[in-house]
């Protein structure tokens, strides 16, 4: 009799789960369609579109693949162009007692910027897995993190012939801070978004000739951006943040290598014309290297190449340098020597 009741009561609880799992599956497929349904609402634009969808995973897991998932971006939202976004196949899968929690993993994505024809960038991530938490009442996106295999990019269209950039395991974690815009300290907006970023053994083409240059082992990344809400990527959004007082904070950046690094910290934001305005406190490791590179930057006036030289070949440079690094008036300097001219972050 005993076994009886015990061999009913797994045969109950079995059957109670299945019934949960397969519940829970169902609303888990129906809140994934509704997000691709109403992404326009949800995401501030972003339209998403989606190929065949399966639910599979029992009974552990609950995994919603689609063969294949693009999403455009518009214009204005993450920058000045849009975006295209393909995956070819993807996978999104809940644990059944944490559902407002996705991972999302895909072999690669392709992204466009800009017209599909003639795209003013092209990027590729290779072994791509995505975590997502969602509030639990509002559904909205609460945090996110992305890691990468490689991420590569080249202007203009793959396959070109163009140099290509490429950072090797990228991470990238943002967070959503949802205080009350009216919570601030000191003379600081409240903390709109969190981002962590992190590479190593990069290759940024971008950075030719500049204070960083285009090598590094590794990449670190910590920001915070102040702001009553989250700004628009148009002249209208970014001139709005900034006169509401909105800052971006680098709670730290470090860029280099083992013999040639920098470090800084410090607070940007935007002058009248859209231009970076702000200023960093900086160490830099391998200075005489920095100053040879610097040297070589033809913006840069004949007078000040020369004291470049100068200081690139002084042996008795220590071997960490303090520097203090400003934005204003449309140009970068280190102390008092301008090194760039600063384009506006938007035209």
């Amino acid at each position: 009799m005993r076994i009886k009741i015990i061999f009913i009561s797994v045969l109950a609880l079995i059957g109670a789960y299945s019934f949960f799992w397969f519940h829970l599956a169902d609303q888990a497929k129906e809140t994934t369609m509704a997000w691709i349904e109403n992404s326009e609402e949800r995401l501030n634009g972003i339209k998403l579109y989606v190929g065949d969808v399966t639910v599979s995973g029992f009974p552990y897991k609950i995994a919603i693949e689609a063969t294949t998932l693009n999403a455009t971006i518009p214009a204005g939202l993450y920058g000045k162009s849009s975006i295209l976004l393909s995956f070819p196949e993807i996978a999104a899968v809940y644990q059944p007692w944490k559902p407002n929690h996705a991972i999302i993993v895909s072999d690669y994505m392709d992204a466009v910027f800009g017209e599909l024809e003639n795209p003013e960038y092209s990027i590729g991530l290779e072994t791509i897995m995505s975590s997502l938490v969602f509030d639990v009442e509002t559904n909205e996106l609460n945090n996110l993190s992305i890691t990468s295999g490689i991420v590569s990019w080249q202007h203009g269209l793959v396959g070109e012939g163009l140099e290509v950039s490429f950072l090797e395991q990228p991470e990238f974690h943002l967070r959503r801070t949802t205080g009350n815009p009216g919570e601030q300290t000191g003379y600081d907006l409240p903390v709109n978004r969190a981002v962590y970023f992190k590479a190593e053994n990069a290759l940024i083409n971008e950075f030719k000739g500049t204070v960083l240059g285009e090598s590094a082992e590794f990449i670190k990344i910590e920001t915070l951006l102040h702001a009553n809400k989250q700004p628009d990527y148009t002249v209208a959004g970014l001139s709005e943040w900034r006169d509401d007082g909105g800052t971006l904070s680098i709670r730290s950046f470090d860029y280099g290598t083992e013999a040639q690094n920098m470090s800084l910290n410090g607070d940007v934001t935007l002058d009248s014309n859209l231009k970076p305005l702000g200023a960093f406190d900086a160490s830099v490791k391998g200075i005489g290297t920095l100053f040879g590179r610097l040297s070589e930057n033809e913006n840069l006036t004949g007078m000040a190449r020369t004291l470049l030289r100068s200081q690139a070949s002084n042996d008795q440079l220590p071997d960490a340098v303090p520097l203090a690094i400003s934005m204003q008036n449309g140009q970068m300097y280190v102390g008092p020597i301008m090194i760039m001219e600063l384009p506006a972050v938007i035209d």
